[in-house]
């Protein structure tokens, strides 16, 4: 998800991306929304939720959350993770 900035930011901009994920799936909200996005990574995930979509799938959860400074204590240049099924 997001990198290379701080636990706080990071966390921000990445809660604002995984809202958005559980809400297309609840909602088509369509791709100007998407376009509104500034994160250039966000278009990977349009496609597989898009595909998703098309094949049935109706929900997504998220399982986990976590950031690299978690893990390396180092909490000013972190890197999201999230892991998030869709069904």
């Amino acid at each position: 998800m997001n990198h290379y900035e701080s636990e706080a930011i990071t966390r921000f901009k990445d809660g604002k991306a995984i809202e958005r994920v559980l809400r297309w799936m609840r909602a088509d909200f369509g791709s100007g929304d998407a376009r509104r996005h500034q994160h250039v990574r966000i278009w990977a995930t349009v496609v597989m939720l898009t595909a998703a979509k098309l094949l049935g799938a109706t929900s997504a959860t998220l399982v986990k959350y976590a950031t690299s400074g978690e893990v390396s204590g180092d909490y000013e240049a972190v890197v999201g993770y999230a892991g998030i099924i869709v069904q």
